[in-house]
């Protein structure tokens, strides 16, 4: 009995010897910096290791993170390398633009070999930095440099080859990216941008206002001011806030919420850095105005301007036609009848048509006038381009000897307030010189305004002007000799 007891206690002690040198050869090494650390003093072990594994989950050892940022380097030297060819192709190659809208689905384009060059490059840079960008985050996947230039990449990616596959690529970084950096107004303001171009008003609107938000705070804290306005408007970075500004207008713009665009533009243009920028702003504020705030107008009147400049004339006339039916503001009725009337009069050949269409505006505001102070120059510009169609149907039938129509919209064109009547008055008078009572009365309106007439056409007036005396007889014999030396000094000058 005592046998047995005696070699089951010396069985355990072997086993207990063997689990003791077995650790102390196995002992577990989870902050990574000292493979013989122990643990401190009065620190109960199973705490020390559940320490350990939140440092090891948090940080990376230090050839780990030097091979990371050796990645990182290369990465973004290619990355600056294809920005770099890439802005210098948007500035210098003429024919880049329609290569470059059609990178992602055209691989046939005939270009020259150069510029076919600069494109391989761009893409040869743009992939050695998606890979090397990637491989320093699987190293460090906590840097976020790293992560920033990858986003980056993809969108230079995006803006080149025009494919929203690289968007897509941008936002999923840069969504995580703005969880653990919320004090960087920049990171937002990128990923309202890819949204943007997604055509995912919502999420943009939300990230542009969010960039904004922390921009404000950032000078603020940076100022040590709380006002707002002055900081605005005093600050080198104003540029960027009137940026975000805009982009949150043209966002609720997309959205066809009117009231909100206006209210967010009105402070755009508070705070523009620049008569530039200010103006850029005012036009957008005028568009939403358009027709009372009806977006959905503005848009339709937007695509018509792109079929003018695709040289489909009749189809936007068509269109116009359309939508003048469906407005409701008469400024916005009178803008469209102007605009078709340009098309009727110079690629239609539909003059008359043209000159009637526009003189029935003007002759409905000389009735009654409507039109505000900030809208009086478009009207001016309406009477001008009236006044220029009505000269220029009537010496189109004056070279075809259709003296009667000449005559009707020539005076027409004289009654019109424009700064070229006296040119229909000039033209009057030598269709009057039959009757040198008329022509006599006519040319006195247009010697009225010497100031503005050509050397050329004062000799014109001038010489109507001494015919008529010299048919009305003798007693116009002092002033017939008097405009007579008037004319041969003109003619020696």
């Amino acid at each position: 009995m005592i046998n047995q007891q005696q070699k089951f206690y010396s069985i355990v002690s072997i086993l207990i010897t063997i689990i003791m040198i077995s650790c102390s050869h196995s002992r577990y090494n989870l902050t990574g910096f000292n493979e013989d650390s122990e643990y401190p003093p009065g620190v109960d072990s199973l705490v020390t290791a559940k320490s350990d594994s939140i440092i090891k989950f948090l940080f990376v050892d230090f050839t780990k993170e030097q091979k990371a940022d050796n990645f990182t380097n290369i990465a973004q030297v290619a990355l600056n390398q294809a920005d770099s060819i890439w802005q210098k192709l948007q500035k210098n190659a003429k024919d880049s633009t329609q290569l470059f809208r059609n990178l992602g689905t055209d691989g046939n384009l005939k270009t020259s070999p150069e510029l076919n060059n600069l494109v391989e490059e761009i893409r040869d840079n743009l992939q050695i930095a998606e890979k090397n960008f990637q491989r320093s985050i699987q190293l460090n996947p906590f840097s976020l440099n790293s992560k920033d230039g990858l986003a980056q990449t993809y969108i230079l990616w995006a803006e080149i080859e025009k494919r929203d596959i690289y968007n897509e690529k941008a936002v999923t970084i840069l969504e995580n990216l703005v969880k653990h950096e919320q004090g960087e107004h920049i990171i937002f303001y990128k990923l309202a941008d890819c949204y943007f171009h997604l055509e995912k008003w919502a999420q943009a609107l939300r990230n542009y206002r969010q960039a904004g938000s922390v921009f404000l705070a950032t000078i603020t804290l940076h100022k040590n001011s709380s006002d707002l306005d002055y900081l605005v408007k005093k600050t080198v970075d104003n540029e960027i806030y009137f940026s975000y500004l805009y982009s949150q207008a043209v966002c609720l713009a997309r959205m066809y919420r009117a009231k909100e665009a206006l209210s967010v533009i009105k402070q755009a243009i508070a705070a523009a850095p620049s008569i530039e920028k200010r103006k850029i702003a005012e036009r957008f504020e005028d568009w939403l105005n358009w027709d009372n705030g009806n977006i959905q107008a503005a848009e339709q009147k937007s695509q018509i301007l792109q079929l003018i400049d695709a040289g489909k004339y009749s189809e936007a006339v068509s269109s116009f036609e359309i939508l003048k039916n469906q407005l409701s503001d008469q400024f916005a009725i009178d803008e469209i009848q102007w605009r078709i009337a340009g098309l009727e009069f110079k690629f239609l050949n539909k003059k008359k048509q043209a000159c009637n269409r526009l003189l029935s505006i003007i002759k409905k505001n000389e009735r009654v006038p409507y039109y505000p102070p900030s809208l009086i120059d478009t009207y001016n510009k309406y009477v001008t381009d009236c006044g220029v169609m009505h000269f220029h149907l009537g010496m189109d039938h004056i070279q075809k000897s259709e003296y009667k129509a000449a005559k009707k919209y020539l005076e027409q064109g004289a009654e019109i307030d424009w700064y070229g009547n006296y040119k229909c008055q000039l033209e009057l008078a030598k269709l009057n010189k039959h009757d040198p009572n008329i022509s006599l009365e006519i040319i006195e309106q247009v010697l009225q305004v010497q100031s503005e007439l050509t050397v050329s056409e004062k000799l014109a007036a001038l010489e109507i002007k001494l015919s008529a005396l010299k048919k009305l007889g003798p007693k116009h014999f002092e002033e017939s000799q008097k405009i007579y030396h008037q004319i041969r000094e003109l003619q020696r000058k």
